[in-house]
Order: C-alpha cells, then sequence, then structure tokens
C-alpha cells in the first residue's frame, strides 16, 4: 500500500491531493499512533500554510477508504495511525502512553470473542483498554 499511495487512493474512491499523499506518509512512517496536531506539525513543514481543518478532513477521507484507523482513548485526543493488522490499544491513564499487546495475546483474544459469541468470525478489533503501564505503576522491568 505504501509503495504507491496515489494508485491506493484513486482505487478507494479519493482525489489524489499533496495533503493525503503527505499526511498518510506521515503515518506510515511513523509506526504509531499520533494526533491530528501532531500530524499536522510533520506535515505543515513540507506544506506551507496547511490548515489543521483539512488535516482534520483528509484523515476523516482516509479513515473512511480503510487506509488510516482511529481510536479514541476514553480521555484525550482521537489518535490515528496507517492501517496495518487489526490490534487492540492498551491506553496508560497516568502518562497517556499507547501500547500493543504481544501478538499471542492478541490472538488468544480474537480466539476468545468467537468462542464466547458463539463463533462470531473476529475481522477487526477496535479495543481500547484503559489502566496503568508498568512504567508509570513502578513495575517497569529492568
Amino acid at each position: 500500500m505504501a509503495g504507491n499511495i496515489d494508485e491506493t487512493l484513486r482505487e478507494r474512491g479519493l482525489r489524489v491531493t499533496p495533503q493525503r499523499v503527505r499526511i498518510w506518509e506521515v503515518l506510515a512512517g511513523s509506526g504509531g499512533h499520533l494526533t491530528a496536531e501532531e500530524v499536522w506539525r510533520e506535515v505543515s513543514g513540507a506544506l506551507p500554510g496547511l490548515e489543521l481543518s483539512t488535516v482534520y478532513r483528509s484523515l476523516d477521507a482516509l479513515c473512511d477508504a480503510g487506509l488510516v484507523v482511529e481510536s479514541r482513548p476514553p480521555e484525550g485526543p482521537r489518535l490515528f495511525e496507517a492501517r496495518g493488522e487489526r490490534h487492540p490499544h492498551l491506553v496508560c491513564r497516568e502518562c497517556g502512553g499507547v501500547f500493543h499487546p504481544e501478538r499471542e495475546a492478541e490472538r488468544r483474544l480474537v480466539e476468545v470473542l468467537g468462542e464466547v459469541s458463539g463463533g462470531f468470525e473476529v475481522e477487526e478489533v477496535h479495543l481500547v483498554a484503559v489502566g496503568v503501564c508498568s512504567r508509570c505503576s513502578g513495575e517497569e522491568a529492568g
């Protein structure tokens, strides 16, 4: 997908604009979760005059096209990331960090969801678990 974002945008029914391309590149390159404001700061250097409202509209369009995933923690700003494999998010209520469980834990979660729902086939997971990370709880290994 990242190889030819112009073609992917067209295939998904979106107009190719410098804003959408650059926003996608920033998210795909970050490998993590960014707020719209963080995306705007990264993109505005390359596109002077870019408005934050344009970033939000572009992010919404990229989400609708399935290229970007939005997470909405119970508190704090909306977070965006380039769509990868399905995965839940663990959000620390102390530091605001966003973490992903290990693949095995995620696989078991999807398996359990299917079992307890009578064989429902899980295709996407939009789970946000709020708690305290090991660093904030003082239990960090190391």
